[in-house]
């Protein structure tokens, strides 16, 4: 029994250091060349409007366009409610001053 628990330790042992030698191998046959791509700019799909900007700079910051068009047409006071919750809950970068003006945009395109 001792010597097949030596036999097996010897084997595993073997084994462990055959791998590592491959995983070195595997290693430095890899090219250490860096490779780099561009990845395609995507422009907000925001229609034109007064304060289409400013939501656009604030807005996406944290979220896609995509986020504001899938949502369904809104009350002025819900979205009030959801620019304010960006703003204390999240921490949106939109200034108190700012947020009836984004408001004004979001009901131009998704307002009921």
């Amino acid at each position: 029994m001792k010597r097949t628990t030596w036999l097996m330790t010897i084997g595993i042992t073997a084994l462990l250091a055959g791998g590592s030698a491959l995983h070195r191998n595997a290693i430095a046959d890899t090219p250490n060349d860096v490779h780099s791509i561009t990845l395609p700019t995507m422009q907000p799909d925001l229609p034109d409007g007064p304060n289409r900007d400013l939501t656009v700079n604030r807005c996406t910051l944290c979220h896609s366009t995509r986020l504001i068009t899938m949502q369904p047409k809104f009350s002025r006071e819900a979205w009030t409610a959801e620019v304010k919750k960006m703003r204390t809950v999240f921490g949106a970068p939109v200034a108190p001053e700012d947020a009836d003006s984004i408001v004004d945009y979001l009901m131009s395109i998704r307002g009921k």
